[in-house]
């Protein structure tokens, strides 16, 4: 196979910017299911070749075939979500707002709590995010708009700010990490308003369990992570593994296998058939050293990290 990586070119023209933020961007694999050694990372592509000295962050699949990222363009002091259908190839700035725009979600729907029903429709009515505001305070919201871009969107949480990243378990109940002194993690009744503080000192990356249970990384000390799961039910952490080193993002494929990167390195964890993390590949021949964040498609088929600079 060749170690060249395909340039998935969708090109963008915009404004130029004054002062360059860090530098990441996004790679999309072909996630192979083996037998002998759990999973391949084939066919890579280079997704942010419009923006490949800008920020290009957060990945999170509609479905299948369509994604959004966290972006901020060179010369532009905001970030904004932008969508890719990478079917078709064609990128969408999805906002241009004043504020920033975080941490991109499909919204649920009650379809999603019905498995028959979510397995058969692949389209969203709202995005959610993370926005800040432009007070003096930089306030952070849970925020949402429509997928059809009709309208400006609303907060969904008026009166809970300060809110990091979250993840939806429901579609009306949503966890939360609160950025504080220090970060804690908040579950949210979205029908009856009930708030429960779970934790605190945790992780930013947090996924929803194929139950509905929220994952998250409780980090105890600067060397102790521990990987655990939130009942929804209880609201009681249960421990799943220890993360290795410095890790602390990971994506979830619908099995319950956990995948984490740790420099040019992909592991797999599932507790029903492994003791420890196993790794599964070693993607520095294609100059990625320094991975983080990562997302797979429903199917999981495919799956996309950011490497950093």
């Amino acid at each position: 196979m060749s170690n060249k990586i395909t340039l998935f070119l969708i090109f963008f023209s915009g404004i130029l910017m004054a002062q360059a933020p860090p530098n990441t961007n996004v790679y999309l694999f072909d996630l192979l299911n083996t037998d002998t050694n759990g999973y391949q990372l084939l066919q890579p592509k280079f997704l942010t070749n419009f923006n490949a000295s800008g920020y290009n962050n957060q990945p999170v699949f509609i479905n299948n075939d369509e994604m959004m990222l966290t972006v901020q363009v060179p010369g532009e002091t905001q970030t904004d979500l932008y969508h890719l259908n990478l079917a078709d190839r064609v990128k969408t700035r999805f906002t241009g707002t004043y504020e920033s725009e975080y941490s991109a979600n499909p919204v649920p729907t009650l379809l999603d709590n019905i498995p028959v029903l979510a397995a058969k429709h692949s389209s969203t009515s709202r995005i959610s995010c993370v926005r800040v505001a432009t007070d003096e305070n930089q306030t952070q919201y849970l925020w949402q708009y429509p997928y059809d871009r009709s309208g400006e969107g609303s907060a969904i949480l008026e009166n809970l700010t300060g809110v990091g990243y979250y993840a939806w378990s429901s579609a009306s109940k949503v966890v939360l990490f609160i950025v504080g002194e220090p970060h804690t993690l908040v579950a949210v009744d979205l029908k009856t308003n009930d708030q429960v503080t779970i934790t605190s000192n945790i992780g930013r990356c947090l996924r929803k369990l194929p139950n509905g249970d929220i994952a998250f990384v409780h980090m105890i000390d600067e060397k102790t992570w521990l990987l655990k799961r939130l009942n929804m039910t209880t609201y009681q952490p249960e421990l799943i593994t220890a993360m290795l080193d410095g890790v602390e993002d990971f994506a979830l494929l619908r099995d319950g296998t956990f995948l984490i990167a740790q420099g040019s390195k992909i592991y797999k964890f599932n507790r029903n058939k492994d003791i420890t993390w196993k790794e599964i590949a070693d993607l520095s021949r294609y100059g990625l050293r320094d991975i983080s964040r990562m997302a797979v498609n429903r199917a999981g088929t495919k799956i996309a990290l950011v490497n950093e600079r």
